[in-house]
């Protein structure tokens, strides 16, 4: 993530899919907290999402 504007746009991005309860995304950490319905999204379609905002995403260990 380059700057603010770009963790708010992931932000929205994941607020849009179905399934999501709440998504908040971090700049100064660079990391995401996403609280989300297993049986309507999988975290594979959710990582999907952010690389497809043009940012690498990975689970935290």
């Amino acid at each position: 993530m380059d700057c603010a504007a770009c963790a708010v746009g992931i932000e929205g991005t994941l607020q849009r899919v179905a399934g999501v309860r709440s998504a908040a995304v971090r700049y100064a950490t660079k990391e995401a907290e996403i609280t989300y319905d297993a049986a309507v999204v999988s975290q594979a379609t959710l990582i999907a999402h952010i690389d497809g905002t043009g940012f690498k995403a990975e689970p935290l260990k």
